[in-house]
């Protein structure tokens, strides 16, 4: 009987416990299918007791990120997926390293190889794939021709945003960290962003994120030079950074060229495993190569059998995607290259020219192309003329210090002092192959024109590599600063977006970014920004002095400081003005430094700048113009000086009699400063 009582206690225990898991399975189930609507409901109502009632709900608590900097423009790109049936090996080692989450695997992927072997492709399919999967925690890109963003800057506040939007409990925790806190929002040390960013939110809510999430960091050697990304190196290389205390289902994809720099870095870390695409078997690269010519030339005709023109070609392109992409433009006849030959005679022309020239795959075919759009059996006069021109065009692309589009590349030539009659459209229109945006399509007007892959833009500024095509990018500046200042005096206005009230913050004008779209255009965006940039790397000249001291004497710096307000980079100013005064120091324009009566607008204590004050750099634009009017009753010896000359006084003796004089015409333009206030700030109806 005791037996018995026993085994039947026993029953009853288990079914007890089997019911009280059974219940909570229910229970975790029914939550995770209630949570996203609780969330929701949450944001929903926070966003309506801001919009309502913002006395009552502090602004922090509806979760809004979109203060914290973000790289517009990093993410997942659609248009460079792998064909499908390509890569499918090594798409599917990579899937299972991220669907690994047992806590010993490495945290870190990193895949590396030459110039345009596909990595770039491979990162934004994984990041498709994992989209699909609602699994890609972000996809952030890094790319040379736009380093005038500063991305590596934003890098982890982007992907902690990117991170938020995956799950609401870290979005809540994201915001609790930075409300209150502008400087921690706006912080540039990414040290900081990776601890307080990263770490903190995602260590708190470690167990809430479930399943695999994986992160993607795509063209790392993009990131800018060894100085740039030191710290983010030693962040992703070194254990004292904590990343093996992410959790076991975060991981990190990496794509980068084996520059020195990363290698040293990242070979021989136990949380990182790595992949060579130089080290898959030819045969498998070949294979996804025949592939992708068979698809990119499937609708050609030869004359003789495709699979043979196929096979040769993949055979040809020494395992380099690149090549093959721009041997089946040539073939094709994209934008008239070849024009004159059928596609089996541009065929024979690739076949022979990759048997007889002696460099790396890549430089031949850029060679190739470019020597099929200016043959050299064309008369050497005309030639010379229309290489010259060429060059001209690229080393302006080269030179700007972000893409633009072709429209606004064409306003800027017009007031180049050198070759502004080239017409750049009959110079890229060839290019196709090897540029973006050499058309603008009617509905996408401010297309950027920008290098399909970086390796060209490494090729032009090689002569070692390019010989005579080669181009030298630091003569361009001189005709940029041109360009930016006349542009500048030509388009700077008063009041540029029409804005109906000065009282209002921009951030209360629903409309204003229709409004810097319709009235600034992206040639004088993009000159406000960085003339100071271009007249600092150009070579010192009497008429470009005299551009400069024509600006900064001109009410159009105010409407400068305008712009810059209404484009959010009001924080810039001080650099460019400090840039400013160097340059003109070096040049010994002491008139130009008596006219410079901003450097950076202090706050309470002369030390405080505009680059570190939250204060400013959120100002309406009429309340900063306010301040501008009223500092001219400061003299330059209270500005220039305490700021720019802190720490060289030995530098002062030599500039006391000019900032005497300047002391005396900032005294003397008092009087004028409130006659201007009066005039000025009555247009603003303040």
């Amino acid at each position: 009987m005791q037996h018995y009582n026993d085994v039947f206690d026993n029953l009853l225990q288990e079914f007890r416990d089997r019911v009280a898991v059974d219940t909570l399975v229910v229970v975790h189930r029914i939550w995770e299918d209630l949570t996203p609507k609780v969330d929701d409901l949450r944001e929903s109502f926070s966003k309506y007791m801001l919009s309502h009632q913002p006395h009552i709900l502090h602004a922090g608590d509806a979760v809004d990120l979109n203060s914290m900097p973000y790289a517009r423009g990093a993410g997942l790109n659609m248009q460079q997926l792998c064909l499908e049936g390509t890569r499918e090996n090594l798409l599917e080692e990579i899937s299972d390293w991220i669907n690994n989450v047992e806590k010993d695997a490495s945290r870190i992927f990193w895949l590396h190889g030459s110039a345009g072997t596909g990595k770039s492709s491979i990162a934004h399919t994984i990041a498709h794939r994992f989209l699909q999967l609602e699994r890609l925690g972000s996809c952030f890109s890094f790319d040379r021709s736009r380093m005038a963003e500063r991305r590596h800057e934003k890098v982890f506040s982007t992907i902690a945003r990117d991170l938020a939007n995956h799950d609401m409990s870290l979005r809540r925790q994201l915001a609790a960290v930075i409300r209150d806190n502008d400087a921690l929002k706006n912080t540039t040390d990414i040290l900081q962003q990776w601890e307080e960013l990263i770490m903190k939110p995602v260590g708190t809510f470690s167990g809430a994120i479930m399943g695999p999430i994986v992160i993607i960091i795509d063209a790392l050697d993009e990131s800018g030079d060894t100085d740039s990304r030191r710290v983010l190196l030693r962040i992703l290389a070194n254990t004292e950074s904590r990343i093996t205390d992410l959790p076991p289902n975060i991981r990190i994809l990496l794509t980068s060229r084996d520059l020195p720099d990363i290698a040293v870095a990242f070979k021989g870390r136990m949380h990182i495993r790595e992949k060579s695409l130089d080290s898959i078997p030819p045969d498998s690269t070949e294979r996804d190569i025949l592939r992708y010519v068979s698809d990119e030339l499937s609708l050609v005709d030869f004359g003789i059998p495709s699979q043979e023109v196929f096979a040769s070609l993949a055979r040809s392109s020494g395992q380099i995607f690149e090549w093959a992409r721009l041997a089946c433009a040539y073939i094709r006849g994209d934008n008239d290259a070849g024009s004159g030959m059928e596609p089996q005679e541009r065929f024979d022309a690739i076949i022979n020219h990759s048997k007889t020239d002696h460099v790396p795959f890549l430089d031949g075919m850029y060679k190739f192309t470019l020597e099929a759009i200016y043959p050299k059996d064309q008369p050497q006069g005309q030639r010379d003329l229309r290489l010259k021109a060429f060059k001209s065009v690229m080393a302006q692309i080269l030179g700007t210090r972000e893409p633009l589009s072709l429209g606004s590349l064409t306003s800027m030539r017009s007031h180049f002092k050198n070759l502004a009659e080239i017409d750049i459209r009959t110079i890229v229109a060839p290019l196709a192959a090897l540029l973006s945006g050499t058309t603008e399509p009617t509905t996408e007007p401010s297309v950027p024109l920008r290098f399909f892959h970086v390796s060209f833009a490494d090729f032009l500024t090689d002569r070692n590599r390019s010989g005579e095509f080669s181009i030298h990018v630091h003569l361009i500046h001189n005709d940029l600063a041109f360009a930016s200042l006349a542009i500048m005096m030509e388009k700077l206005r008063f009041n540029i977006c029409d804005l109906p009230s000065s009282y209002l913050p921009n951030s209360a004008i629903h409309d204003l970014d229709n409004r810097i779209k319709e009235c600034i255009p992206p040639e004088l965006a993009y000159s406000c920004r960085f003339w100071m940039e271009h007249v600092r790397q150009a070579p010192f000249n009497p008429p470009l002095a005299a551009e400069v001291r024509a600006f900064v004497n001109n009410e159009r710096l105010l409407f400068w400081f305008e712009v810059l307000s209404l484009l959010k980079l009001i924080n810039t100013c001080a650099g460019s003005l400090s840039s400013l005064i160097q340059w003109a120091m070096v040049c010994r324009m002491n008139d130009l430094l008596h006219r410079i009566y901003i450097l950076t607008w202090t706050t309470g204590s002369p030390m405080q700048s505009i680059r570190t004050s939250p204060t400013r750099q959120r100002m309406p634009k009429d309340s900063f113009v306010r301040l501008v009017a009223q500092f001219l009753q400061a003299p330059l010896t209270c500005t220039c000086l305490r700021y720019h000359f802190r720490r060289r006084k030995h530098i002062l003796p030599s500039l006391q009699t000019s900032f005497m004089d300047c002391r005396k015409l900032s005294l003397d333009t008092e009087q004028r400063g409130r006659r201007f206030r009066v005039r000025y700030m009555g247009t603003l109806g303040l």
